[in-house]
């Protein structure tokens, strides 16, 4: 591989990021909502956000800006965020933005 086919697969991931809505959002932003989608392709239903913080794709990242980037998302109704009926001590999260 070279250089100019990692600048070539660069402006095709970034055209596909203008098309999905994502080119305003920054890194972490996106990473938040990469580990959302991927995990949504095994399972249904909404994640804890427990399971987002501990991500491998957000580790480099402290829980105060993950938590930013989650209310910064759901401000943008990228995603929604809610607590368990059943235990108010745990949150979930899930994508409300068409991703696919």
């Amino acid at each position: 591989m070279t250089l100019s086919h990692l600048f070539r697969l660069r402006d095709a991931l970034d055209r596909m990021e203008v098309d999905l809505g994502l080119a305003n959002l920054n890194d972490l932003d996106r990473r938040v909502i990469e580990t959302l989608a991927f995990q949504a392709e095994k399972e249904t239903g909404p994640l804890t956000i427990k399971y987002v913080l501990e991500s491998p794709l957000l580790e480099r990242y402290s829980r105060a800006s993950v938590y930013r980037s989650l209310k910064v998302l759901e401000t943008n109704n990228f995603i929604s965020v809610f607590q368990d009926e059943t235990d108010a001590r745990r949150s979930f999260v899930r994508l409300t933005h068409p991703t696919n």
